[in-house]
């Protein structure tokens, strides 16, 4: 577990696996640490670097008590990505992970090699 600043809060982050990047999102009230049970083995096994992380209001991840919206959500993201120099990278995202995902891959397509959304929605 690692906390990064990035878009004025702090991330928390866990970074697994070496190879090309997978940048795991998860959904609404979920911690990145779901993603431990069986999608960070099966992906770090085949040969990829998994980073999944907490979004915000979930701890250690900043609350933000002042509220935040989907774009900060996917500032954060990207932010992360350049933070860490993943860029591009697959993401994945689940529920509102998935979301974020489809609006990343919208707004920054230059750090988004593949997207998967699970669960998700799309625009109306």
């Amino acid at each position: 577990m690692a906390l990064i600043s990035v878009n004025g809060i702090r991330i928390n982050y866990e970074d697994h696996g070496s190879g090309e990047p997978v940048v795991m999102i998860m959904g609404t009230g979920g911690g990145g640490r779901a993603w431990r049970l069986h999608q960070v083995p099966a992906l770090t096994a085949a040969g990829y670097r998994v980073i999944t992380f907490d979004n915000r209001g979930i701890p250690p991840t900043d609350a933000c008590p002042g509220g935040f919206t989907i774009d900060d959500m996917v500032a954060d993201t990207a932010g992360l990505i350049e933070a860490l120099g993943l860029g591009p990278a697959r993401v994945v995202g689940t529920s509102l992970g998935g979301y974020i995902a489809q609006e990343l891959a919208l707004a920054r397509p230059e750090l988004v090699r593949q997207a998967v959304l699970m669960a998700t929605r799309g625009r109306v």
